[in-house]
């Protein structure tokens, strides 16, 4: 789970005396803050007692966070209930962490496995002024890239979308993600890795108890069926499936030698630089396409777009989406 991960980092950085041991337990104290807020938030009230054996903490650990929120006036006296104070600084951790996050989706070349980790070590560190100044330069955005509402420098968030669950899938349907959950590290890996992420569009092929297909991006994946837990989905709307193609894109690594195809665009999963990179040499919707030439060992590919040659690796081509050639072109 992220918080063992977290708390683990911490331990060994300390160990190794790379962390100073009152900016250590601040960081601790103020994660633990983020856990007894978000307490309140699913439950309505303040936990009855925390176990150290829960946070992955010993009981001298657990105690001294608990004195460092209090002290702080964060939690109110021999109690695990949170202050307004404390609240309100659990909300800018929060904002934060997730203002972070999308900065390094959309901003770094970090892959999306590491964006927890640095966002986790950063939001301690944020001042309010940071926050907004990031804010402003992703455009005051609503989400971060997992589809997690971030909570506004007045304390209000974006209420956060209904997920169906395994027994509500149908075979068949076309859904819409709107959230990935990277709390679990195996399923966020394996939805990343299929290249699944916050806007995808696939059809459920098959349902079943160990592992499940879909049809995404014009091609048939499997998944363990453990990992959907970790998707926020809804139906996916007629109109979007008209605008996205998805019955009738593949991805630009499956177009055959010899035909020409048409961009229908990029991949949701394609963000930041990689994205305006592609953009800007010309992989852009309504753009012909085709394969100019394979490299000796097939990796890079030449193809020629917009009257040039340009190179790609594997991993690049396909975040690019054309349409399927039709039968006709591929003889």
């Amino acid at each position: 789970m992220k918080r063992r991960r977290t708390f683990d980092l911490v331990s060994y950085l300390q160990r190794l005396h790379l962390l100073p041991e009152r900016l250590t337990r601040k960081t601790e104290a103020e994660d633990l803050l983020k856990q007894l807020y978000d307490h309140e938030k699913s439950t309505g009230k303040a936990p009855d007692r925390l176990t150290s054996r829960d946070l992955h903490l010993s009981p001298e650990q657990l105690e001294a966070l608990q004195r460092e929120l209090e002290r702080e006036g964060l939690t109110e006296p021999g109690a695990l209930r949170l202050t307004e104070a404390g609240r309100q600084r659990a909300l800018e951790l929060t904002r934060a962490h997730r203002l972070y996050e999308l900065y390094l989706a959309e901003h770094s070349g970090y892959a999306p496995e590491d964006w927890h980790r640095i966002a986790h070590a950063e939001e301690h560190k944020l001042t309010e002024r940071e926050h907004e100044r990031i804010a402003r330069l992703l455009g005051n955005p609503l989400f971060d890239p997992h589809g997690d509402p971030i909570p506004t420098s007045q304390g209000t968030e974006p209420t956060i979308p209904h997920s169906l669950s395994i027994e509500e899938l149908t075979e068949g349907q076309w859904y819409y993600v709107e959230h990935i959950e990277d709390d679990e590290p195996e399923s966020f890996r394996l939805l990343i890795d299929a290249g699944l992420t916050r806007d995808s569009l696939f059809r459920l092929n098959r349902l079943e108890s160990a592992r499940s297909q879909i049809y995404y991006e014009g091609e048939a994946l499997e998944l363990p069926t453990f990992a959907f837990v970790a998707l926020t989905l809804r139906p996916a709307k007629e109109e979007e499936l008209k605008e996205s193609h998805s019955e009738d894109t593949i991805r630009l690594t499956r177009l055959p030698e010899g035909v020409e195809a048409t961009i229908l665009g990029l991949s949701p999963s394609c963000r930041g630089a990689m994205r305006r990179r592609l953009m800007d040499l010309g992989f852009v919707r309504g753009s012909s396409i085709r394969i100019d030439m394979h490299s000796p060992l097939g990796n890079p590919t030449a193809y020629i777009v917009r009257g040039a040659a340009i190179a790609l690796r594997h991993d690049q081509a396909r975040y690019i989406l054309i349409q399927r050639p039709h039968a006709s072109a591929t003889e």
